[in-house]
């Protein structure tokens, strides 16, 4: 497949911005490729800089009936279906976009490292989004990848984990429904307890390795998106919670690092939150926005004792603005947005304190 487009916005990532600050980054998850998706014009009168893609960015093992394993020819179907949404295609033509994946567009449902059709699907949603043949992501498994934009004293680094390419197994939850209802969790939640086997991974040990070396670069800003909640670990469904030894590894690696200006970038979920991490050095925060074509209101219902700001269960996706001029330090404003435009809620945190 090649996507004229997206060659061209590759080429605008991988320049235009190299000396430019990014001002205003928009980001989200969750869009079914066979629903109508308008709000692709709502973000892109945002005018964003920069479209971060956080995964589910179709839902290639499911047609809204049933579930199904994808193969060649269906990949090629559901994502043409996405190229030829007229909403996107006027989007992807006016907004550069990085993207990782969650499990639908994976190819299964909480799917991990065990699934046997993980090349095939990495091929088509790297072919979609016009990765070079040659490329270091193309060679090497999975399809994490970082990027740095601005100039010095303005940099963002962009950093696009893959939580499922390496994915261990789940402990399976086997209380019964009734338990689990009674304790607050319905549909999904309750799926899953921590797994607590310190040789199970979520990220595999080259990615790690690979993580170390980007917290070690230089930036002011650093945008840390991974496809599920990373703070948020109360509702035992896909998130780093299942993984309680990496979601502190991640956390004393950005200790380890000083790597400062971190923010998480989050979705997967089906409604949109900012959690904050309490005893950390400084104010870590995860901004959530999910989903582009449906929510869920139950999962915003359950309880969050690190949620900061929302919950909002309309259809959203996230903006993040920085004020660069700011007097005293560089200003970071998140903004949860919905369909209409409207802001549902926001937090603003200065640069500055976000350091060792």
């Amino acid at each position: 497949m090649k996507w004229v487009v997206a060659s061209l916005l590759f080429f605008c990532i991988t320049t235009v911005f190299a000396d430019q600050p990014l001002q205003r980054i928009a980001f989200g998850s969750c869009a079914m490729q066979f629903k109508p998706q308008p709000i692709w014009d709502v973000i892109g009168k945002q005018q964003p800089d920069l479209f971060l893609f956080l995964g589910d960015n179709i839902y290639a093992d499911f047609d809204g009936k049933q579930p199904f394993t994808p193969t060649k020819a269906t990949l090629k179907r559901d994502w043409e279906m996405l190229a030829n949404e007229p909403h996107f295609k006027r989007f992807r033509q006016q907004v550069p976009i990085m993207a990782t994946w969650d499990n639908h567009d994976y190819g299964k449902h909480n799917g991990g490292a065990e699934f046997e059709l993980k090349e095939l699907t990495k091929t088509a949603f790297l072919d979609f989004f016009a990765e070079p043949k040659d490329s270091v992501r193309r060679n090497t498994p999975g399809i994490y990848e970082a990027k740095i934009f601005g100039p010095m004293g303005k940099r963002v680094q962009v950093i696009l984990l893959d939580t499922r390419y390496f994915k261990g197994p789940f402990v399976k939850d086997k209380r019964s429904k009734h338990v689990k209802q009674a304790a607050g969790l319905t549909g999904s939640m309750g799926n899953y307890l921590p797994n607590t086997d310190p040789n199970v991974s979520l990220l595999g040990q080259a990615q790690w390795q690979w993580l170390e070396q980007q917290l070690d670069k230089p930036a002011e800003l650093r945008l840390i998106a991974s496809s599920t909640q990373v703070i948020n670990d109360t509702k035992h469904m896909d998130e780093w919670g299942n993984y309680p030894h990496e979601r502190q590894r991640l956390f004393d690696l950005i200790k380890k690092t000083r790597a400062n200006g971190v923010i998480l970038l989050s979705g997967n979920v089906h409604y949109s939150e900012i959690s904050q991490l309490p005893d950390f050095p400084y104010p870590l925060i995860d901004f959530t926005s999910s989903g582009l074509t449906h929510t869920n209101k139950a999962y915003a219902k359950a309880d969050n004792p690190y949620r900061l700001a929302g919950p909002s269960a309309e259809i959203n996706f996230g903006m993040i603005e920085i004020d660069w001029h700011n007097h005293s330090s560089a200003r970071i404003t998140l903004k949860a947005m919905n369909i209409d435009g409207h802001r549902q809620f926001e937090h603003s945190l200065l640069i500055a304190p976000l350091s060792h």
